[in-house]
């Protein structure tokens, strides 16, 4: 794996990694906090040789400056197995016993995310072995879920205008649905969408069940798009205001480069 000439191992506490967990892969980024442009993103998708932990050991082991000293290591997991709890329900010695109720987990570590903007917390399961490998060979990395990061910014975004809200993001065979009225989060669902139409189904049964108004209420529509044109275009024909959502980090590099970086990757580059 060659990194770009204008990333100094040597000075890795200058350089942020992000560790991306896929279903069926590993992707990361490196990047300068302080230099616009240094930025380099990378995906591998596993062969079914191997087990999903013993990919990843593999790729930690071959590339040792995964396990370099980085200024921040961030691992963000990828699933659509989540809870979210309101703060004034959330207890921290109880976090497995909450999850388990909503998700069942086997050898899984629960971990936990705040997010500040809905005063609430995000749940999620790691495999109790990869979680403790991932410990032991980085360098004090920061566990995140995806959804912690759209969240965020979705909840700030357009937050003034009265009118319900809808982003759904798409990414790998996933898709995410959030939905807001100003800064109040209504719903937020991780979808499979290997099927295609699969993801007009989802989205259509959200917008009626909570109910939205499909003359005055908003669709944002972001990520991989071109992947559900078809989706989209049926999308229009239902609901008024749909719109393509674009997210641009302040980076020098070109945009073949910046293009195929996920929503949640690109939100991190901007904190």
């Amino acid at each position: 794996m060659f990194l770009p000439e204008n990333i100094d191992l040597a000075q890795t506490e200058k350089y942020t990694l992000s560790i991306r967990l896929i279903p069926d892969g590993f992707s990361f980024s490196i990047h300068c906090p302080t230099d616009n442009n240094v930025f380099y993103y990378k995906t591998t998708l596993f062969n079914n040789k191997l087990s999903y932990i013993e990919n990843i050991k593999r790729l930690i082991f071959d590339f040792d400056f995964f396990t370099q000293t980085f200024k921040t290591t961030q691992v963000m997991v990828v699933s659509k197995e989540y809870t979210l709890v309101p703060e004034t329900f959330y207890e921290e010695k109880k976090t497995k016993e909450i999850f388990n109720f909503n998700i069942a987990t086997k050898n899984e570590t629960v971990l936990t995310n705040k997010v500040a903007e809905n005063d609430f917390y995000v749940l999620f399961a790691m495999d109790d072995e990869l979680h403790s490998f991932l410990l032991r060979s980085l360098w004090n990395p920061v566990f995140t879920h995806h959804i912690s990061q759209l969240l965020s910014y979705f909840c700030g975004h357009n937050h003034e205008t009265k009118e319900k809200r809808c982003y759904v993001n798409f990414h790998e065979e996933l898709m995410d649905i959030c939905c807001f009225r100003q800064n109040k989060l209504l719903s937020a669902n991780t979808f499979p969408i290997s099927e295609k139409l699969n993801a007009l189904y989802f989205i259509v049964g959200i917008w009626e069940k909570l109910p939205m108004d499909q003359s005055t209420d908003f669709l944002y529509v972001t990520g991989n798009t071109d992947s559900q044109k078809e989706t989209i275009d049926a999308l229009k024909k239902l609901i008024k205001r749909v719109e393509i959502l674009s997210f641009s980090p302040e980076l020098m590099v070109s945009e073949e480069k910046i293009s195929p970086v996920p929503l949640d990757i690109k939100i991190q580059l901007c904190e």
